[in-house]
């Protein structure tokens, strides 16, 4: 009886250590509803980053959006990515970054992503290639179209945790927000074949 006891303490303990214990939201909670929000899991989903992308575009317009949920250890965290609609967004406001590199100037590789990042939030105008303001800041995600849902969520869990260094080490009220594109990985289509004036 004694030993049964102990081995069921034992796994009460351990499956109270994987229970999230906070959820955190990006851009804020108070942007968050309940009501619209669809939860769509990165660590279940079988979509690559392009049907995952397309997925979000499909909510522009309804009344429901679309939120990606992944756990990082005992957090649980949500992000209400944005797609690109067409709207006029300066180039200076984004930060592209990849799996391992940070497309802006020359690039970064990845590890520089807190200070790049810090840059471009923290820039007030003074800087021609970052944000104008933090307000106007934002991060696009754009990885290899066949990437899966873990992959982005590797990719996610960094930029999340690197963001809220910057923002608890700032100590102001910078939102995260989030672009996910693909289309910087199309080439562009061919020039077209110039006749000769002799044929």
């Amino acid at each position: 009886m004694r030993k049964a006891l102990y081995i069921s303490t034992i796994l009460l303990i351990l499956s109270c250590e994987n229970e999230t214990t906070e959820i955190q939201y990006y851009p804020s909670t108070p942007d968050f509803s309940t009501e619209r929000a669809v939860l769509f899991g990165l660590d279940t989903t079988d979509l690559n980053f392009r049907q995952i992308t397309n997925k979000v575009a499909s909510y522009y317009g309804k009344w429901e959006y679309l939120t990606i949920e992944f756990n990082d250890g005992r957090i649980k965290k949500r992000i209400t990515p944005f797609v690109y609609d067409g709207g006029l967004i300066k180039y200076r406001n984004v930060l592209p970054i990849t799996s391992d590199s940070i497309l802006k100037e020359k690039g970064f590789p990845i590890s520089e992503l807190k200070q790049i990042l810090k840059k471009h939030y923290l820039n007030k105008d003074e800087n021609f290639r970052y944000a104008q303001s933090p307000n106007k800041a934002l991060v696009e995600v754009t990885i290899d179209t066949s990437k899966t849902g873990k992959e982005l969520e590797k990719v996610l869990v960094n930029l999340t945790r690197v963001f809220d260094e910057i923002k608890e080490e700032v100590n102001d009220s910078i939102e995260l927000k989030v672009f996910f594109d693909y289309f910087r990985q199309i080439p562009p289509p061919p020039m077209p074949k110039m006749e000769s004036k002799n044929e």
